[in-house]
């Protein structure tokens, strides 16, 4: 990730959710610290760790976080909830990241998603989101569904998770393809085609009182043999977390 990508994005949710705040009372404001840890799948790429600010707000009907985005609640009937959103999405890979990467660039992008949330029984929840990338540098679209479901475990809550996400084939080339104009003599071009690939999470949160809150999920994903064997992809999954502290205004 960038460093200054990070910083406009905390500055544009700042300026959102101080405004939001002040016409809305029944609100909340959350600051904090995140840590997110990731192994790469790319060819030779490190595995990466960050710590960075967390800044979020959220209403009735708004959420703007950096990790999430801009997110508005379209309609609520308990039962099933809609949502829209806009959702920033930061650079798979940097060129620096590995000789394999070398003369290959990819940019932070924005999607524009839509989210149905279902509730099928108490604790177990659907999803379904579909979203179409908006900034113009691959036009592609995905598909994402996945259910959770709510365990009590000693008193302490846990969200166990299962999905599918589909990726067009615009959007898996460029994450995982080579295009003709990067192909070297030791990169050959690559053509994914639509891709769709499974995961697994668990998360859990703890309240220390209310205004302090720890978070954390894990997440690991697996991916199709067409991406796999990509020449700039060496891994069949990924395993990442987060964990992160928040004060509640």
């Amino acid at each position: 990730m960038k460093t200054h990508s990070i910083i406009c994005a905390l500055a544009t949710t700042a300026l959102v959710t101080s405004t939001f705040a002040n016409a809305n009372d029944n609100s909340s404001f959350d600051i904090g610290l995140v840590s997110v840890n990731g192994g790469s799948i790319y060819e030779g790429a490190k595995s990466t760790s960050a710590v960075m600010p967390s800044i979020s707000f959220e209403s009735d009907i708004l959420s703007v976080s950096v990790q999430e985005g801009l997110v508005y609640q379209l309609s609520n009937d308990g039962a099933l909830k809609l949502t829209g959103a806009i959702v920033p999405n930061f650079r798979p890979y940097k060129s620096t990241n590995s000789a394999s990467l070398a003369g290959m660039t990819r940019k932070m992008y924005f999607d524009a998603s839509v989210t149905a949330a279902f509730t099928l029984a108490r604790g177990l929840d659907a999803k379904l989101s579909m979203a179409t990338e908006l900034s113009n540098q691959f036009n592609g679209n995905a598909i994402d569904a996945s259910i959770s479901q709510f365990v009590p475990v000693m008193g302490q809550p846990i969200i166990f998770g299962a999905g599918l996400k589909y990726q067009d084939a615009s959007r898996a080339n460029y994450l995982y393809g080579v295009k003709a104009s990067e192909a070297t003599g030791q990169r050959a071009q690559y053509d994914t085609g639509s891709a769709t690939s499974t995961y697994l999470s668990v998360s859990t949160f703890h309240s220390f009182t209310q205004q302090v809150s720890l978070f954390a999920s894990a997440n690991a994903s697996f991916l199709p043999s067409n991406v796999s064997n990509s020449p700039i992809v060496s891994k069949k999954r990924t395993v990442s977390s987060v964990i992160g502290l928040s004060y509640s205004f």
